[in-house]
């Protein structure tokens, strides 16, 4: 029997701030036009911070959209996972606590999903506004086609069950 993954699409990001808003916006129009992401549930994650703990529970594979500020050109999309999830900046977030806190609760209380995707579009102007740059506006397409296409990976690639993980050798 095939062990159930549970898909989590997590959008992050302040609706009031402009750039930012660009997390929240691209998991709100996955969830009204959902075509293969049926398997999959979204969250609006918005800035809760440890708030999101509970509805992460249990969550095999997690990709968040989040306005990311790692310093390059605006509307740039960039891709953490793995490893490279540690290299998140934590400073540069609006939100109560940033993500890298999160997964790092997650860790400690042993709930960390499998696998962890991190989908952000360098922002060019994080203040008070409802909408996005152009720069960053050009780019929310393609974070959401990216979007769809790391969840279909996901739900393509059998999971091996809990109990069989062990007789499995490399």
């Amino acid at each position: 029997m095939e062990a159930r993954k549970r898909i989590c699409v997590l959008g992050l990001g302040n609706l009031m701030r402009t750039d930012d808003a660009v997390g929240m916006m691209a998991v709100s129009a996955l969830a009204e036009d959902p075509g293969s992401m049926d398997e999959v549930f979204c969250v609006e994650g918005s800035t809760l911070g440890l708030d999101l703990m509970h509805a992460l529970h249990g969550v095999t594979h997690l990709l968040a959209l989040d306005a990311v500020d790692v310093g390059t050109a605006p509307g740039e999309m960039v891709r953490f996972e793995k490893d490279e999830l540690g290299d998140i900046p934590s400073g540069k977030s609006v939100h109560l606590l940033g993500f890298a806190d999160l997964i790092g609760v997650l860790r400690l209380m042993g709930d960390e999903p499998e696998e962890i995707v991190l989908l952000g579009i360098q922002p060019k102007l994080i203040g008070w506004g409802t909408e996005l740059t152009d720069e960053v506006h050009k780019t929310l397409p393609v974070l959401i086609e990216e979007s769809r296409k790391q969840v279909e990976n996901w739900l393509a690639v059998k999971q091996v069950p809990a109990d069989e993980r062990a007789d499995v050798m490399v």
